[in-house]
């Protein structure tokens, strides 16, 4: 039989097992599980059991209000800081609209700049003295001319 590999007719393999230890600081903070059978002891427990959790309870209450009052603190925080973004959006929006109405302006009153430098360039008053001066020209000539007609003949 020991010739074959693998076979031994050793003890059975070893298997660990693990017990749950019972903490004495746990065993007295929670309460039995299975009901006693005796009612005075059930009383007792009972008792015991709501004394050991009131303190923890009122314990947890407080705390519990503490963050209440800790949550209303950051929720006032927050309006303020929301009420404060909607003052500067709008202060924002004013100065974004002024802008625009400023630039509007510029832009009309730099179109008549540009006419007002036309006017001062005489381009106009020139172009009106030269019709004007051709024109009599035209009208002294052709009244020349006619009188240059009539010596003629």
């Amino acid at each position: 039989m020991q010739d074959k590999q693998g076979e031994s007719t050793s003890q059975p393999p070893v298997v660990a097992l693990t017990v749950p230890t019972i903490l004495p600081t746990t065993a007295a903070t929670i309460p039995p599980i299975i009901p006693s059978r005796t009612t005075d002891t059930a009383t007792t427990d009972a008792s015991a059991a709501s004394a050991t959790t009131t303190p923890e309870s009122s314990m947890s209450m407080e705390e519990m209000m503490k963050a209440v009052k800790e949550l209303e603190i950051q929720m006032i925080e927050l309006k303020e800081a929301k009420e404060k973004l909607a003052k500067v959006e709008a202060s924002y929006d004013k100065s974004k609209m002024i802008v625009e109405e400023k630039t509007r302006e510029i832009k009309t009153l730099d179109n008549k700049i540009k006419a007002l430098e036309k006017e001062l360039t005489l381009d106009k008053t020139l172009v009106e003295i030269r019709n004007f001066l051709w024109a009599k020209i035209g009208q002294s000539i052709t009244d020349q001319w006619q009188s240059i007609q009539t010596i003629h003949e």
